[in-house]
């Protein structure tokens, strides 16, 4: 059960987000909470390299209307994308700068930075507190809920868990995210392959449901959240069913992808079903955080010609084994 007053430390000077480090599967997240004029934002801690105080950037050209520039850090180039306007909301004023905050995230092999209005805290929660986000377009005060992965209420305010993947995907608009198909060199009869998929960016399971099922994996149930998904998975096993094979995001809201593999190899109903994290959070720590909760192969989004590649050799390798052992 969920702490109702979680841990959180003040974040409205900037720095580096250290934290409590969270074990494998229990299903609980560090957030980041920022703030844009009234309405308060968060992000995964797991996402955030640090918290720097805004600056002037540099205006390359034919850059995305939303990124502003770019900041040398470190001797890195940081792209700056005015969260704000991508959002709708007013834009960052180019003159008070100085005065925002530049959330500076590390996911997908790519660093980018986020202009923010103020940065207040961390909090440290379950993923059960986060509530999916309604299925509507524009909520109260003109709230853009598709740019969103989460709820979650706290007792003074209401924080929106923003989709960063999903805006960095926006922008940068690569090939690898709107492919249409994956050959089948192995001749895998992909449509009776039974898949259960769990991934909370409409984004994404948009473009995985599109790229499976025209590639021939037409058996594939995705939802947006491991509760969900574990619901489903655990009625068919009462059944006497299975899926062939579960592919998970890792944060999400309700159950995350590590306490949901946790489950699903902790069943003996299911322990061999195999489990494929799919997730921006593949770093060094949370593929050991993976590793110690069964999953049985790990990939960094959003490289869905690979997913599917790896979805093909786990099933071809199941039907050699049936096929050695009749």
């Amino acid at each position: 059960m969920s702490n109702p007053n979680p841990p959180s430390k003040s974040m409205a000077d900037g720095g580096t987000p250290g934290g409590i480090l969270l074990d494998a599967g229990t299903n609980e997240l560090e957030v980041l909470v920022f703030r844009m004029g009234p309405q308060h934002y968060g992000v995964n801690v797991a996402k955030v390299r640090e918290v720097i105080r805004g600056e002037t950037p540099s205006e390359p050209p034919k850059m995305h209307s939303s990124v502003i520039g770019v900041i040398n850090k470190r001797g890195s180039l940081i792209p700056l994308v005015d969260l704000g306007k991508h959002l709708g909301l007013p834009p960052v004023d180019p003159s008070n700068i100085d005065d925002a905050r530049i959330i500076v995230t590390e996911f997908n092999g790519m660093v980018v930075g986020f202009v923010v209005e103020a940065v207040e805290r961390i909090h440290r929660l379950g993923w059960d507190r986060v509530q999916g986000v309604p299925e509507m377009g524009e909520g109260d005060e003109g709230v853009n809920y598709s740019t969103c992965t989460g709820i979650i209420q706290f007792d003074e305010y209401l924080l929106l868990m923003v989709d960063f993947e999903s805006i960095t995907d926006s922008i940068r608009m690569e090939d690898k995210l709107h492919i249409t198909s994956v050959d089948n060199p192995l001749s895998i009869d992909r449509g009776g392959v039974r898949l259960i998929m769990a991934e909370d960016s409409a984004f994404m399971r948009d473009a995985i449901g599109t790229v499976f099922r025209r590639s021939g994996y037409t058996n594939a149930s995705i939802f947006s959240n491991g509760q969900a998904a574990w619901e489903a998975i655990a009625a068919a096993a009462e059944r006497g069913e299975r899926p062939d094979m579960v592919i998970s995001d890792i944060e999400m809201p309700g159950m995350d992808g590590l306490h949901l593999t946790k489950q699903i190899k902790s069943d003996p109903r299911l322990a061999d079903v195999p489990v494929v994290l799919f997730s921006s959070l593949i770093t060094e720590e949370n593929r050991k955080k993976g590793e110690q909760v069964g999953a049985d192969r790990q990939i960094s989004k959003p490289e869905l010609p690979e997913l599917v590649r790896i979805v093909d050799e786990f099933v071809h390798q199941g039907a050699a084994l049936i096929k050695s052992a009749a």
